[in-house]
């Protein structure tokens, strides 16, 4: 990002210089929005590829295992904490 100082010594300066700023970040939002628009594609791909990927080395298994595991662990640990705070 190029910056530079700006001395300002009128109003007028002030002003010019506020929309110049203005125009700038629009733009800087413009390009954030399109790279926020692209997000969802990009993670569906990259998942793709680390599915496929998966597959063709067998870790994929392995790995949904885990994860199941580890959200049933944690669902059970909830629920005994559940009642046990009931008590």
């Amino acid at each position: 990002m190029n910056k530079r100082q700006v001395i300002i010594t009128s109003l007028s300066e002030l002003e010019t210089e506020e929309r110049r700023v203005r125009q700038r970040i629009k733009k800087q939002e413009a390009e954030l929005m399109l790279r926020v628009k692209k997000l969802p594609e990009e993670l569906v791909s990259t998942a793709v590829v680390k599915v496929v990927s998966g597959l063709i080395s067998g870790d994929t298994a392995k790995t949904v295992m885990g994860f199941i595991k580890k959200i049933a662990g944690n669902l059970i640990s909830n629920i005994f904490e559940k009642f046990s705070d009931d008590k």
